[in-house]
């Protein structure tokens, strides 16, 4: 039973970092409404003690390949920002684009690592270890992934299992750390991008328009990942 003990450490990490980010979120409701910039603090944490602890024992891993997760995540979010900006560019001229810039470009690049490091890698490559079959490897750290996001309501923890499941996939076929952060953390700017200019789309052009632009920019983002996927050699010269 031991064997399976490593199971608990990304939950176990999720609470000790919870509590503390939960009373600092509480202390400064009134000065930062959203909220994302503080749990990027307990992600930070999180990714910064995972590194310099369980990841750098795991000696069978390469080295964290910070430049090609840049970069990857740069080409996918060429196609991401183009359609934003034709179909739903006037929704930013009142918006509040520091608040939109940090979230995008710091909290959601945090979060990401720290996810994909805990629930993608870490799980999955210790799980494969042990020699546990290949469909429980995705579904059971999809499951703890969509738990440890403290779901309001059934449908938002269904919706976060299968994300976790997409991702978990993704990783245990391909193996590469930088590709499942570059596709969390474009999904995550793309989903935040509606939601934080829908009531300015609404307004300016129509509902179904800001729909449409969450569909294309998924679908480029698909597309992004099906190219890398079918000739990696080709595309990693460009990561």
């Amino acid at each position: 039973m031991r064997k399976y003990l490593f199971i608990a450490y990304p939950v176990w990490l999720y609470v000790i970092f919870s509590v503390p980010t939960l009373l600092v979120s509480a202390l400064f409701y009134s000065k930062f409404s959203d909220l994302l910039i503080i749990n990027s603090a307990g992600a930070l944490a999180m990714v910064l003690i995972h590194l310099c602890g369980k990841r750098k024992k795991m000696t069978q891993l390469p080295a964290m390949p910070w430049k090609r997760v840049f970069l990857t995540t740069g080409i996918m979010l060429v196609p991401v920002a183009a359609l934003t900006a034709s179909l739903t560019g006037k929704a930013f001229l009142n918006a509040d684009l520091v608040t939109y810039l940090i979230n995008c470009f710091w909290s959601f690049f945090w979060i990401s690592c720290c996810e994909e490091l805990l629930f993608r890698e870490f799980l999955i490559f210790r799980m494969r270890k042990v020699n546990i079959p290949g469909w429980l490897t995705v579904l059971l750290p999809a499951l703890l992934f969509s738990l440890c996001h403290r779901p309001e309501s059934v449908s938002l923890l269904v919706q976060r299992f299968f994300l976790g499941a997409l991702l978990g996939y993704l990783f245990l076929k391909r193996g590469d750390i930088s590709l499942n952060v570059a596709v969390h953390w474009v999904f995550n700017i793309v989903i935040y991008t509606f939601q934080f200019t829908l009531q300015e789309v609404t307004a300016l052009y129509s509902a179904p328009r800001a729909g449409l632009n969450v569909l294309l920019c998924l679908l480029s983002l698909l597309g992004i990942v099906v190219a890398y996927s079918i000739n990696k050699s080709k595309f990693a010269r460009y990561t």
